[in-house]
């Protein structure tokens, strides 16, 4: 009788599969629209994750309920999957709809809160309302003796289908074919699974009517509620907190997906066994949310030896070996706690939901436990995080699972257990949290820590070196700004420029505080108004810290922040700029694209007032050629006028305008502040060669271009898969990046610039070789001395110092001006007399 069963439902096995293979894959589709339309804040997350929990829940309950009353819902099911494939590709036919009608809601006095989860519902409600139906109807076709452990059977293989979709998307369809194509696909294996659902049909179903009520016990529900309430609390904490070890590219957020979805859906499978052997599945349940609360912690409290754990797993430096053992840690870490969460699902179903009502039952119970998580996204980003930040609130989430987890157990009759495994429980839980740091607090070798916020948006962490004043901000992990030569002079033009190529500007906008260099350098000038647009505004907090780089924009009464994502803003404020400056995080950083695509590069073009200037930073660390020439054609494609600007030998500058662009180097110098800044970095009004571009237009044929590389569009964004194409050393392409960008432009660029390619390509002598030999401008003098001194602290480093003494004196000697030098020589100095 049981092979008879399992060969019966065989097809529902498979279209389980199919079924959530094809709605995870138009997920991360959507998910892209979305961000394009609402941006990529915490609280467009938030507002998208609700809509989508919210879908799935109410269809739950509809169909649910739909399918009770069906004569044929094997046939039911089939209409409902054809109308989710149909329905997924809805936002491709809603986007340029909602597009036009975004900014009217953004300016209409509406909380933006309220915008993005009104727009997030209409893209992906009517889909997710239809999938929401899928897991309850099979529960009502497979309502047999052992009906529970067949939903159980069908839920899991449904979870290691959206695993699937997840690799699918994440790793394959999104970069080869983009998110329209991706769509489509998605909808084509929901459509697969139709004629699978009618596969060995099974006897006739009794058919029910409405007078036939009831449902699970109330207490029930609201434990189940609570539980996806913590579950998806849980989620978003990983997905904030093993950014630090992932890191931040599409890739890794994929990676944190895809184990999720496979622990939930082979705790599942692990669970339809237990509720064959136990008599008290709510017993069962009780243990699962305390082995969850548990298990929860442990990856975040050992989240510091992640990367050692990693690196033991690395067969190999490619790419591909680096990613199969991130998959491998983030498995060992995460996989215990998503499989006693998947566990949760059959046991509650075994407890609350009848044999004879199963489709019914299983709707009802999703629906609490969705709209449980919906509110447990929004709970522990808008408010948890708020107050406590991310450690505490995964101590917290942790700590809630422990207590339901030992009042089911008190419920189920287990008060024994419940009284001696909850205190322990917790207690471990505590002792966990109290002795672990949290993830960005621990200093580099030889820094020290100057400042820490978890914010609710990110993790702001600063760190210092005091012999040679070196200060390094990061977000979330990630080294956002450096305090070094080359930094400082890409920080200063991204400033500087803009303004040389449209002195009379009186407004501005800044995509990205950061350190707030860039704006304090727009601020030298007489601005009328800066508008800084940041997604994470407890940087503001640590502006001090830099204040002798950035002059304090924050303290400026012509500086505004604001809270936001910069496209999303830039798209609903209806305001226009002089200049638009975007010092963005690298291009390969998980949303980051959606500022290196024509259609974001059109709309800085459309919010600039006539004569208007804009300006992006591009950084060459990590960037593959083949990249960084999309990125130009992309910006050479939207822009009339268009010229490109090295700084440091490791950074781009673009500047684009619908008018034709002239720099004038005395309106960049013309301000006192501005020429001290300037001058502090080594540029000077006298010796203007390191200020002009190296590319004008029409140097780059944009259309030469596309027709051998495609650009950066928001359907195809090739940028965003940049991190698979990178060498392992980061500053392998920047060498080839500079070559390239001089090869594309008309202009004769300085000797400096050979030796600064020579510099990041780590030949230090042939780099200084070639700086004696430079003209001797102020800048060549300041590089000089910054290659001497970086070849002492080379020397200093292997035990050397007495050898690194001469090549400190020549860096003295060739710019005093400079500190570094000077601090370094007074460190060898002072080891040698001890």
């Amino acid at each position: 009788m049981k092979r008879w069963r399992s060969d019966r439902n065989s097809g529902l096995y498979i279209a389980a599969f199919m079924t959530g293979l094809g709605i995870l894959i138009a997920q991360l589709a959507w998910n892209r629209r979305l961000l394009i339309l609402i941006g990529g804040s915490v609280d467009a997350a938030a507002a998208v994750l609700a809509a989508f929990m919210l879908g799935l829940g109410l269809g739950g309950r509809f169909f649910g309920r739909s399918g009770e009353l069906s004569a044929e819902p094997r046939r039911l099911l089939g209409r409902i999957v054809l109308i989710t494939a149909a329905l997924s590709l809805l936002p491709l036919l809603l986007y340029p709809l909602l597009r036009p009608l975004y900014p009217l809601l953004y300016g209409s006095g509406l909380p933006t809160g309220f915008i993005r989860l009104l727009i997030a519902t209409v893209m992906v409600f009517p889909a997710t309302f239809f999938a929401g139906g899928i897991i309850p109807v099979m529960g009502r076709i497979v309502e047999t003796a052992g009906a529970h452990r067949e939903i159980a059977r069908i839920y899991g293989l449904n979870a290691i289908g959206s695993a699937a979709g997840g690799f699918l998307a994440g790793f394959i369809l999104l970069e080869f074919v983009g998110g329209p194509i991706s769509l489509v696909i998605g909808a084509l294996a929901c459509i697969l699974a139709v004629p699978l659902i009618r596969r060995g049909e099974e006897p006739a179903v009794e058919t029910r009517t409405t007078g036939q009520t009831g449902r699970p016990s109330t207490r029930f529900l609201v434990i189940y509620g609570l539980t996806g309430m913590v579950a998806l609390g849980l989620e978003v904490v990983w997905a904030r907190q093993f950014t630090f070890v992932l890191g931040n590219s599409t890739y890794a957020f994929a990676t944190m997906g895809i184990v999720v979805l496979t622990g939930i859906g082979l705790g599942s499978l692990a669970g339809q066994k237990i509720i064959a052997r136990t008599r008290n599945p709510l017993a069962a349940f009780g243990l699962a949310e305390l082995g969850l609360g548990l298990t929860s912690i442990l990856p975040l409290a050992a989240l510091s030896r992640f990367s050692e754990l990693a690196a033991l797993l690395t067969p190999g430096d490619s790419w591909l070996a680096r990613t199969a053992a991130s998959f491998a840690a983030a498995a060992i870490y995460m996989l215990p706690s998503t499989v006693f969460m998947g566990a949760t699902f059959p046991l509650m179903i075994g407890a609350a939901a009848r044999r004879d009502r199963l489709g019914s039952d299983t709707g009802m119970l999703s629906m609490t436990n969705c709209i449980g998580a919906a509110l447990g996204a929004v709970m522990t980003s808008q408010i948890l995080f708020r107050l406590t930040g991310p450690t505490i609130s995964g101590t917290v989430l942790a700590l809630l699972s422990v207590l339901i987890g030992a009042l089911v157990l008190a419920i189920s009759g287990k008060k024994r257990v419940a009284l001696i495994a909850g205190p322990v429980s917790a207690a471990l839980i505590l002792l966990l949290a109290i002795d672990s740091r949290p993830p960005g607090s621990t200093p580099p070798e030889g820094m020290d820590l100057l400042f820490f916020r978890e914010d609710r948006t990110a993790t702001v962490s600063v760190f210092g070196r005091e012999w040679d004043d070196y200060r390094s901000l990061r977000i979330n992990g990630v080294e956002e700004v450096p305090v070094d030569q080359a930094s400082l002079e890409a920080f200063y033009l991204l400033g500087h420029l803009p303004w040389g190529y449209n002195p009379g500007a009186s407004t501005a906008m800044v995509v990205a505080m950061g350190g707030g260099i860039t704006s304090g350098a727009l601020l030298t000038h007489p601005l009328d108004t800066l508008v800084c647009v940041e997604l994470c505004p407890a940087v503001r907090e640590a502006a001090w810290i830099f204040e002798k780089e950035n002059l304090r924009p924050d303290l400026d009464e012509r500086f505004t922040l604001i809270a936001d994502d910069g496209r999303n803003y830039l798209l609903g404020c209806g305001r226009r700029f002089d200049l638009i400056v975007c010092d963005a995080t690298h291009p390969g950083s998980a949303d980051s694209w959606v500022l290196y695509t024509r259609e974001f590069y059109r709309t800085m073009l459309d919010a600039l007032e006539p004569g208007g200037v804009a300006a992006q930073w591009v950084p060459l660390h990590q960037l593959p050629s083949t990249d960084l020439t999309r990125i130009l054609a992309t910006w050479a494609d939207a822009f009339p006028h268009y010229s490109v600007h090295l700084a440091g030998g490791r950074h781009a500058i673009l500047v684009g305008s619908s008018s034709e662009l002239e720099l004038d180097i005395t309106a960049i110098f013309s301000d006192e502040e501005a020429a001290v800044q300037l001058a502090s970095a080594g540029f000077s009004r006298s010796e203007p060669a390191p200020l002009m571009p190296v590319i004008m237009d029409p140097d780059i044929d944009s259309l030469t271009i596309a027709e051998a590389i495609s650009v950066n569009t928001d359907a195809r964004p090739h940028c965003q898969f940049i991190r698979r194409r990178a060498p392992l050393d980061p500053q392998a392409t920047i060498s080839g990046d500079v070559a390239l960008i001089i090869a594309l432009g008309s202009a004769t660029v300085p000797e400096l610039v050979y030796g600064q390619m020579l510099y990041w390509s780590d030949r230090l002598p042939e780099a200084v070789s070639h700086m004696r030999d430079t003209d001797g401008s102020m800048l060549d003098r300041r590089w000089l001395a910054v290659v001497l001194t970086s070849a002492a602290e080379q020397m200093y480093l292997t035990s050397r110092g007495l050898g690194a003494l001469p090549l400190l004196e020549e860096a003295i000697d060739v710019d005093p001006s400079w500190e570094r030098h000077l601090r370094l020589k007074q460190l060898i100095v002072s080891t040698m007399e001890d």
